[in-house]
């Protein structure tokens, strides 16, 4: 039986050097584009969920960068809707001014 020494077809379907794959940052070059720490670059992205990791090596899809982004955004602050109105604020005074008056006498 003749043994065949070239390589296998390949599938040409799907050829390697056409495929698409996902552009992937380190955490230093986001952190460096960014001027902020590749450590909280990196803790960010564990406790988002936000990276890709295999061993020891991380990397961040645009996603992953969105999602860092978006919950480094700050929280807005609650509108502060006071419980009285100013009325009563006035009243409350003036009700204090005389129990003051009448403890001095």
């Amino acid at each position: 039986m003749p043994v065949d020494i070239n390589s296998p077809e390949k599938d040409e379907s799907t050829p390697v050097e056409n495929s698409v794959l996902p552009a992937g940052r380190t955490p230093e070059e986001v952190a460096h584009h960014f001027g902020i720490s590749p450590r909280r670059v990196r803790q960010m992205a564990r406790e988002l969920g936000a990276c890709r990791i295999f061993g020891n090596r991380m990397f961040l899809l645009p996603a992953d960068v969105e999602a860092i982004l978006e919950a480094s955004k700050p929280k807005p602050k609650p509108d502060y809707h006071p419980r009285g109105d100013y009325a009563e604020l006035l009243r409350l005074r003036a009700r204090m001014k005389k129990e003051a008056a009448k403890r001095e006498k």
